[in-house]
Order: structure tokens, then sequence, then C-alpha cells
């Protein structure tokens, strides 16, 4: 009896000892949700924090790393836990780089983790693109505006363009080697630059030249001191060039001589000048005698031809007094009247008159003056 009574305590005592077991398992087991990156799982734990937790599923983190809620807190059943690690990110902006850690798993993530938008901007990779815990590089081009003066025009332009050569390319404006750009085409882009293009252009020519004759003087005895006399007419000569001539904009601002050869010599034109002392005359040319000598000469040489002892009347009539040629030789005359002094052509003149009278002269009547 005592016997079934032992066994049956025995019995008792190991069921009440596995219910208390249970008791306490059930009450240290939590379920808990723990999300890294974005990848969920539910998982039981004894921890007592969140660092418990962590360290048992052998998620490890770094101080740029965000753990939520931090690794000292409590664990209650249910709990949830997010861990997101920090990526490098390395942004190179119209050419400037800067350096940041984003937990961002997107570019558009990190844009938006780090308060940036860049609008129309040209990036190195797309806006969708995952970002891996060894991180991204990636470049920007920020969308700007500039004005474009070029072939009589302005050109606004929108262009996500670094240089002003890439903003020109974009903008489908053509350039040849040699137009003048400025700023330079190497130049970083700002918003609202001004960009100017002069357009250069370059021709070849040939030109005629003249080439001027020289004048060359030559002493002649034979000839009066005032007197000249043309031995040989001058003759201009002509020199081929060829020019190279450069224009900005239409407008011609160098001329180079590239080469230049003589097609036709100049000839020196040659005047002989007269060295022969002319001999002295009396008054107004000699004089003839008698009333000839007091008559108004000055009169008729006014009016005749204003007095000018050089004077050529086209019809064929020269000096003072307009004689023609064969008058002149009639009165002992030697070559041309207009090469003879004014006293020689009024001494002739005298003569003429003793000979045929005041009627030779349409002027005639102002010798009574």
């Amino acid at each position: 009896m005592r016997k079934s009574i032992l066994i049956g305590a025995v019995a008792t005592g190991v069921v009440g000892a596995l219910g208390v077991g249970s008791v306490a398992y059930t009450a240290l087991d939590k379920t808990v949700t723990l999300s890294v990156d974005g990848q969920t799982r539910t998982i039981h734990t004894f921890g007592s924090t969140v660092g418990d937790v962590l360290a048992g599923e052998k998620v490890q983190v770094a101080s740029r790393d965000v753990v939520a809620p931090g690794t000292d807190a409590k664990l209650v059943d249910g709990a949830r836990i997010a861990v997101k690690y920090a990526r490098p990110l390395t942004l190179t902006i119209d050419g400037k780089q800067s350096k940041h850690w984003v937990t961002a798993l997107s570019v558009n993530g990190a844009f938006e983790e780090l308060g940036l938008r860049y609008s129309g901007a040209a990036l190195s990779a797309s806006r969708s693109a995952g970002i891996e815990r060894a991180g991204l590089s990636l470049d920007v081009k920020t969308l700007k505006r500039l004005d474009v003066v070029h072939d009589g025009k302005t050109t606004s332009v929108d262009a996500t363009a670094l240089t002003v050569g890439e903003a020109l390319k974009q903008a489908n404006i053509k350039l040849d080697s040699d137009d003048l750009v400025s700023p330079k085409l190497t130049t970083l882009l700002a918003n609202g630059t001004k960009v100017t293009i002069k357009r250069v252009s370059t021709v070849t020519r040939t030109l005629d030249v003249d080439l001027p004759f020289k004048k060359v003087k030559k002493d002649d005895d034979s000839l009066f001191e005032d007197q000249t006399k043309t031995e040989r007419a001058g003759e201009t000569g002509l020199k081929k060039q060829v020019v190279r001539i450069t224009y900005i904009d239409g407008k011609k601002v160098k001329t180079v001589l590239v080469s230049e050869s003589v097609v036709r010599k100049a000839i020196d034109k040659i005047v002989r000048v007269g060295t022969k002392e002319r001999p002295e005359e009396n008054g107004g040319g000699g004089n003839v005698g008698g009333e000839v000598d007091s008559l108004n000469w000055a009169a008729l040489a006014d009016c005749e031809s204003g007095g000018n002892p050089r004077a050529v009347n086209p019809n064929g009539h020269y000096g003072l007094y307009q004689f023609s040629l064969s008058t002149w030789r009639s009165v002992g005359g030697s070559g041309n009247p207009i090469d003879n002094s004014a006293g020689e052509q009024t001494y002739r003149a005298k003569l003429l008159y003793k000979k045929a009278g005041a009627g030779q002269w349409s002027c005639g009547h102002h010798l009574f003056d």
C-alpha cells in the first residue's frame, strides 16, 4: 500500500516539475521581427535587449549604421527591430566632389535623405539604381541656362553640361576649328553664363598692284633754265600679289602677304631740265621803237590769257598773247611760246603788231586802253 502511494507521489512530483519549466520557458521566449536593409524575418529569442538579438543573429553594426530601437533597448514580445547599414556615397556635382554616408538603398532615396533634388540633372546612374554596402560614386551635371551670342543672334540654351564645349554640343551649335569662343570651351559652366562665338574665315586672293614709275631729271644745256622737255613718258608697272585675308564675323581684320611677283617693270619718266642762262631782257622784253612800245601790252595779255605766260588753249594757241605756233615762228620765235619768258613773248608780240597791226588779236582794242 505504501509503495503505491510513493510511486504516485513521485509521479505527481515529476509532472509538477515539468509544468513549472514549461511556464518558465514560455515566459522567457519572445517573438521578434528583425528587418535588415528591408529584408525582414521573424525570430525567437531569450535575449533581453536589442543588442542581444543582433548578437544572436550575427548582425554586426558600426557607428554610422542606424538601429531602431537602439541596441540598449529592452525587448518585449512582438518587438520590431530595424537595421539600416550606412553606405558611402561620393557625389561629383559639376566637377566638385563631396562624400556622404547614407542608409538609403537607391540613388533617389539617398537624394531624399540628403535633401537634394537636382531636377533635370544628368546622372551617371539612374535614380532607381541601387547602392551596395560598398558604396557608390555618382556624377551629377545640373541643368543650367546660358545665352549664346552667335551668327548675329542670341540663343538661350538649357544644358546638363559641365563645360562650355559640352553645352554647345548639346545645343547643336556647330564650330569651326578657328572660331573664337569666349569663355573658352574648357571653362566650367555656371548657371547664367554668357557665351560669345565669333566666326573666323580666311580667303586667299590674287591682286593686281600698280608699280609707280620714277621721274628722272637730266640736265640739258640746249634749254634755258626755265625750260623743261619730256624725253620719255613714264609707264606704270604691274605686280601680282597673293594675300590671305582674315575676317571675323564678316569684318576684315588682317591681311597677310603670301607671295608677290613682278609681271611688268615700271619705266622711268625722263625729263630734260634746261641749264642755259637766258640773256637779260630790257623792260617788257625789248623795245621795237616808236609808239609800239607805249601801247598797253599788259591789258592785251590780261584779256587774251589772264596774264598767264604758260596759258594753253586747246585750239592751238599759247602764252600771254595766244600765239599759234606758225605765227610765233613768223616773228622769229623758237620752240613754243610757253617755253619762253614773258618778256620774250611781249617782244615777239610787238614785232607782230608792227607787221600786221592790232587786228591779229580779238582783244586788240585793249592796246589803246
